[in-house]
């Protein structure tokens, strides 16, 4: 088991960030799928902040802990 010092250190907040950008993408896509009754701003808005996340969280994940790690 993790300690709480362990858990609660900045790369948990990366790839935490990272799987919620992933979720926030998700549910833009599946919001502009469905074409529910959601403003068309709101899910481009969705869109645009998930993937935007991912490619900021996802190149702080991978330069600074799976590239290092090889």
């Amino acid at each position: 088991m993790m300690s709480k010092s362990k858990l609660w250190t900045p790369e948990f907040f990366d790839i935490f960030g990272f799987l919620s950008f992933i979720i926030i993408t998700i549910i833009g896509g599946f919001l502009l799928i469905s074409r529910e009754s959601v403003p068309d701003y709101a899910i481009y808005i969705l869109l645009i902040i998930g993937i935007a996340g991912m490619i900021v969280d996802g190149t702080i994940v991978y330069k600074n802990f799976l590239r290092r790690r090889r």
